[in-house]
């Protein structure tokens, strides 16, 4: 999960936007107007009272694990990552070795081509 050490108005939107709120009903669940919603669209710098820091946090805790990935996301901090394939991996490594083997083998067949290149 995504922890903001100090809120600014860009999480507060990022926020907002992964819960898929508008900003009369982000506002009126902080208990606060929309306007100040607004205000930190427009001022991604500004950074909110220590309340509505914690209340932020507590909207944070509280979001679905798909809202938690929008969020991340919305701040480009994608978090999802795939796990490592180490099967998938190891094909890929022999393949590469086939590969690295297979034009040593042309270049040794025919050195003008390889000179060529």
């Amino acid at each position: 999960m995504t922890v903001i050490e100090e809120w600014t108005g860009r999480h507060a939107h990022a926020l907002r936007t992964a819960l898929r709120l508008t900003n009369e009903a982000f506002a009126d669940q902080l208990g606060i107007s929309p306007r100040t919603v607004t205000k930190w669209r427009e001022r991604p710098e500004m950074v909110p009272s220590p309340h509505l820091q914690d209340a932020l946090d507590t909207f944070l805790s509280q979001a679905s694990p798909d809202a938690g990935v929008r969020f991340a996301a919305n701040l480009g901090l994608d978090h999802r990552r795939s796990p490592l394939d180490h099967s998938a991996l190891s094909q890929l490594n022999a393949a590469l070795g086939d590969l690295a083997r297979a034009l040593a083998r042309l270049e040794t067949e025919d050195p003008e081509r390889s000179r060529a290149h």
